[in-house]
């Protein structure tokens, strides 16, 4: 099971950073509206909120790329919960491209249904800080 559930989860996982790449905040809601969300600049943990936030977190111009490694998936601490973490990478393009942000994801995962139930996100380093 835990082969689905890796599979399972780097394809949300996934799919979150190329909705970031766009910039998409009505799929970004889809995908997470009903989680909680967090993030060093904020976050939200009503559905309501969530667009407001997107909006926000990315509206630079800007374009950017993200880039995920170090994927780790584990059994949840409740029934039919999965715990993940990743590394990933922010590049900005300005406009070529430029290292701006490394950090990580932290995610509990709800196996029926396989929805994101809580999103972490970390910097452990940003550009100019």
């Amino acid at each position: 099971m835990s082969a689905e559930a890796r599979h399972r989860i780097a394809n949300l996982l996934h799919t979150y950073t190329a909705l970031a790449d766009r910039k998409d905040v009505e799929a970004a809601v889809a995908l997470l509206g009903s989680a909680r969300v967090s993030f060093p600049a904020g976050g939200f943990d009503r559905p309501d909120r969530a667009a407001a936030f997107f909006t926000g977190l990315w509206a630079s111009p800007l374009p950017h790329r993200h880039d995920v490694s170090n994927l780790v998936v584990l059994p949840g601490r409740a029934a039919g919960t999965w715990t993940a973490r990743a590394h990933y990478t922010r590049w900005v393009f300005d406009p070529g491209p430029v290292l701006h942000t490394l950090g990580e994801y932290e995610l509990v995962v709800h196996e029926p249904g396989w929805a994101i139930a809580e999103l972490t996100v970390t910097r452990t380093w940003t550009a100019g800080t």
